[in-house]
């Protein structure tokens, strides 16, 4: 059974105001980019604030944490769509390595478009699929943290991903308030592939009703070579059956 915890995330506002200049710079780049390139149906400035930056930046006390100590911390973002939560973390971590893998074109040109555009020399953006690139040498259990924001079962999230994470990383997937049931489902999976549910954090964002949460699931052992699958299989059949 996962442990239990809340996130206090009223300090991100801070760091938000901190880096106000880059955040700006995204938020009108996105906008932009929008007008004819179907990136978000956020639009709103101040939904875009909280959905997309505050809500990218919540997974930051638990990375913190992992990363404290280290010469060296690495993350990958897996299906990140315009590059959330990687360009908002790549703003204020820049003393991390990133890597961003999307498999649309155009949301990885504006991805790249931002990273040259606001200077983040840290960040990488990887044009394929997460299945694909997690059995390239270079990246395969290469990663401290993999973050997954899409919106996929936990179980379909963790084969994706947990192939990028190295042994005593972990993978942290966003997701919503009714979780427990999926958790649960995934567990089997989850430890086939090397992995056990650690921890579920939960979080508010201002203004909004309901409650979010981040699904902690920690590599304990290496990925079988066979996983992750092709997304087909992936999607139709558990790697345990």
């Amino acid at each position: 059974m996962a442990k239990s915890q809340t996130l206090h995330i009223d300090i991100l506002e801070a760091l938000l105001a901190g880096h106000q200049q880059a955040f700006d710079a995204l938020a009108e780049l996105l906008a932009e980019e929008n007008k004819h390139t179907n990136l978000t149906r956020i639009t709103d400035p101040q939904q875009v604030r909280i959905r997309h930056f505050l809500d990218s930046l919540a997974v930051l006390p638990i990375l913190d944490a992992m990363a404290a100590g280290r010469e060296r911390f690495s993350v990958v973002d897996v299906g990140s769509g315009a590059g959330f939560p990687s360009l908002p973390l790549a703003i204020v971590r820049p003393g991390w390595q990133f890597v961003s893998i999307e498999a649309t074109g155009k949301k990885v040109h504006f991805q790249q478009k931002v990273a040259a555009q606001l200077g983040l020399k840290t960040l990488t953006v990887l044009h394929g699929r997460a299945e694909d690139v997690a059995h390239e040498p270079h990246y395969r259990q290469q990663f401290d943290a993999a973050l997954a924001r899409a919106v996929a079962d936990l179980r379909v999230l963790a084969e994706i991903s947990l192939g990028l994470v190295k042994v005593g990383g972990a993978m942290l997937a966003f997701k919503g308030p009714d979780s427990d049931l999926e958790c649960t489902a995934a567990e089997k999976s989850i430890a086939t592939l090397g992995g056990k549910l650690s921890h579920t954090y939960s979080y508010t964002l201002p203004g909004v009703t309901d409650a979010f949460r981040l699904i902690e699931i920690r590599k304990i052992s290496p990925t079988p070579d066979e996983y992750p699958r092709s997304y087909s299989l992936i999607t139709r059949k558990p790697p345990h059956e």
